[in-house]
């Protein structure tokens, strides 16, 4: 059975607004303005890379910079400069350039995904009949496009 690496790369120079979801791993080198998050895969910051928003995703390389909370669900790997929270629930190293600015929390694996939710009134039903909250998340990819 052959597996594909599937892998979107952002290069130096591009400039995102907004938040990103992807379904794969992802590799940015530029400034994103908003929340990036990878349902599967590695998620890598890379030098000179700069999150201002959130990074959640399986594994974490910070090589670069966030300025926002970081959500680690497998393993977490910081050689660049976080000012956020961290949360992670598998490994995590510290290379000699790490430079942190929060906390740092082990926590359940469940607890490292990040949902803006509305209101319970303010939500619309889903079409599956199922009402999404943080005690009944089963697949980060449905947390993450609710």
């Amino acid at each position: 059975m052959k597996t594909e690496l599937n892998i979107t790369l952002i290069s130096a120079g591009c400039t995102i607004t907004g938040n990103m979801i992807v379904d794969h791993g992802i590799s940015c080198f530029a400034l994103c303005d908003g929340s990036i998050v990878s349902t599967q895969g590695l998620l890598h910051i890379g030098e000179g890379g700069l999150i201002k928003g959130n990074a959640q995703g399986e594994h974490v390389r910070i090589d670069g910079r966030v300025d926002g909370n970081i959500h680690a669900r497998g393993s977490l790997e910081i050689n660049g400069h976080v000012s956020g929270d961290i949360f992670y629930c598998g490994t995590i190293r510290l290379g000699p350039r790490a430079a942190l600015n929060g906390t740092l929390k082990r926590v359940a694996r469940m607890l490292t995904v990040e949902m803006d939710q509305p209101e319970a009134a303010d939500r619309e039903p889903r079409p599956d009949g199922d009402s999404l909250n943080a005690a009944n998340v089963t697949g980060i990819s449905r947390a993450a496009t609710a």
